[in-house]
């Protein structure tokens, strides 16, 4: 059977689920390019390639570990992704409670979608890391816990004017992951919310340096780069383990790979420049 008609065979909701997470929310990321434009970086030979060469470089890193320790990856993966999630969804009035409120919200989206469907979850986690889970759900037990506690003091910390919607917003996260499937859930919330605020704050960030066009073009670029390497990749896995399984592995490894210096670029060198 052919790669495309494998695809077809995939459950619906779940190709539905992981084209969204590639065809829109992994050009968020994709935006790093002309982040790098932003900052300077690619109109001088030596820095240019130190930035691709070091994005590439640390994403080889990032794969590389997780073949070689698979759970110890995807934990390390599953604590950055809680971090960048959580500060990439608020823009606190102040830095009191900020710390908390990022745990909280990023906690909310790893944990709710992980043990509302603990199940149909450890399937997908047996795919990236293999039979042995328990480690991951003690994570997960552990974050669900933390976050469980953190959403009324996030909640008193707001002003009054503020507390509502917050509730509200957490009411709606929570109805989301628990009735959407697992993939379903995560995509909508990775392509519908995280992703909209990345495009929404690096859009106003960028058009002080540089034209729509070019922010669009570099976009694109790079996401036809991805999009092609995980072809290849999709390719070949997907004929010593299927195409499900293979996708998966593909778009989360892809997605931890990217994850790590797509967030020492936004999370820290970008919101340094910024302060600066």
């Amino acid at each position: 059977m052919s790669l495309l008609g494998e695809l077809m065979s995939v459950d619906l909701l779940n190709l539905i689920a992981l084209i969204a997470i590639v065809f829109i929310g992994l050009p968020h990321g994709a935006m790093d390019g002309a982040l790098a434009i932003h900052l300077g970086w690619m109109n001088q030979p030596v820095k240019a390639a130190m930035f691709l060469l070091g994005y590439v470089g640390l994403a080889a890193v990032v794969v590389g570990l997780w073949f070689l320790a698979p759970v110890i990856g995807f934990l390390a993966f599953l604590a950055i992704s809680l971090f960048h999630f959580g500060r990439g969804d608020i823009v606190p009035h102040t830095k009191e409670h900020k710390n908390a409120e990022v745990v909280m919200r990023g906690g909310l989206v790893l944990a709710g979608i992980s043990l509302f469907h603990r199940t149909e979850v450890d399937g997908i986690f047996e795919i990236l890391v293999g039979s042995n889970t328990s480690l991951v759900w003690s994570f997960l037990q552990a974050v669900g816990a933390l976050t469980i506690l953190l959403i009324p003091i996030v909640i008193i910390s707001k002003p009054p004017s503020e507390r509502r919607s917050l509730l509200l917003e957490i009411s709606g996260f929570l109805l989301l992951f628990a009735f959407a499937p697992p993939l379903l859930g995560f995509a909508i919330y990775f392509c519908c919310i995280h992703s909209v605020h990345h495009f929404t704050h690096m859009g106003e960030m960028l058009k002080s340096t540089i034209h729509q066009f070019e922010i669009t073009r570099t976009t694109v670029l790079f996401s036809l780069m991805t999009w092609a390497v995980g072809l290849l990749i999709l390719a070949y896995r997907s004929a010593s383990v299927g195409v499900e399984p293979a996708l998966i592995q593909v778009i989360f490894i892809g997605l931890a790979a990217l994850t790590v210096p797509h967030m020492i670029l936004v999370d820290g060198i970008a919101k340094h420049e910024q302060a600066s």
